[in-house]
């Protein structure tokens, strides 16, 4: 209203500088009013219903890209109407448009994130905290066979598959190179594109890691150098003295065929196994799954065509294709993962 009353009255308007001066002071003072109340908006909306709705959530990031729109309009038209000498609105436009992309990138976050049952690392027992080999009988079951390495960076990744959620502590001190492919192929939303757990053979492992799109398995088909083996190697090292078994279930590696082997494709035991980890240079574990729904997880992945499943030569050509959904129906697959926490975790 103010901008037509200025339009038609501009040449009352500019007739002074003591009415030029009142323009420009409110024209700023309107500007930063609408800024606000959009803004306000903007989080009112975000906050409307219950954060574990799907379709609240796509309201809410619907919102927020409106918002984004508007805010880009209302610059526009500053720019265009505003009269000369009034201060520049870019610095408060900047600020909002800042503050609708945190709105979006925290949605998408909780979008990925609210399947697992850990949130963060805090969420984690102390020992999937700290892990050790036990001689007592603890939580975890006398799990490790010996001490795995302690401390260091370690980031938390919820996964989602085809049977339930996942969630992966990714141990850098374990193997710095492994985690860091990992979680390359995490930042590029490698897993978003459905990757096929291909092989998996019951009461042993399960293979997966060819991308559901050709080109993104091209994109991280790269090999990297071997990390140095931290699990005892050799036929006399398969168990320890309680009878613990070398690589248990839920350590991830990669699969391999050689030295300096190490791709997009990766294992994951789905037993206790006893000659995983014994020498083979690709084997080296750079994580563990954490959290009692992550074992019922790999508990629910099929092994229905065990070795029989579809071929690494099919699966780089057609990706998750609907001919390779036509032939194996019984196929599970891991469909997203993303980094929800963090953390350097102190030697202990």
């Amino acid at each position: 209203r103010l901008q037509e009353i200025w339009l038609k009255d501009r040449h009352c308007i500019y007739g002074s500088s003591a009415t030029k001066k009142i323009q420009e002071k409110i024209w700023s003072a309107t500007s930063a009013i609408l800024v606000t109340v959009l803004v306000v908006a903007i989080v009112a909306l975000c906050t409307i219903g219950n954060d574990d709705n799907n379709n609240e959530q796509e309201k809410r990031l619907e919102a927020a890209n409106i918002a984004n729109e508007a805010i880009d309009e209302n610059k526009n038209n500053a720019s265009a109407q505003k009269p000369s000498g009034e201060i520049d609105q870019n610095e408060s436009t900047s600020t909002s448009t800042s503050a609708v992309n945190e709105i979006k990138e925290e949605l998408h976050t909780k979008d990925h994130a609210h399947a697992c049952s850990y949130k963060s690392l805090k969420d984690l027992q102390s020992y999937e905290r700290y892990p050790k080999a036990s001689k007592e009988a603890d939580g975890n079951d006398r799990r490790h066979m010996v001490d795995p390495p302690s401390g260091g960076n370690v980031s938390l990744v919820c996964c989602d598959t085809t049977v339930g959620p996942m969630t992966i502590a990714v141990r850098h001190v374990w193997a710095p190179l492994g985690a860091r492919k990992f979680l390359d192929m995490v930042q590029d939303e490698y897993f978003s594109t459905r990757v096929a757990f291909m092989r998996c053979v019951k009461n042993f492992l399960c293979q997966f890691g060819i991308a559901g799109d050709p080109a993104m398995t091209k994109k991280h088909r790269n090999s990297i150098q071997d990390d140095p083996n931290w699990l005892p190697e050799g036929p006399k090292h398969k168990t320890n003295e309680f009878g613990v078994k070398r690589f248990p279930r839920g350590y991830f590696a990669y699969a391999g065929s050689g030295k300096n082997s190490r791709g997009n494709q990766l294992i994951v035991a789905l037993k206790d196994n006893p000659r995983l980890g014994g020498g083979s240079p690709w084997e080296v574990p750079f994580g563990e799954v954490v959290g009692a729904e992550s074992y019922e997880t790999l508990e629910k992945i099929s092994t229905t065509y065990g070795d029989k499943g579809p071929g690494q030569g099919l699966l780089s050509r057609e990706g998750s294709s609907e001919n390779v959904a036509k032939n194996f129906p019984e196929l599970d697959y891991m469909t997203s993962c993303i980094v929800i926490d963090e953390e350097i975790i102190e030697h202990r």
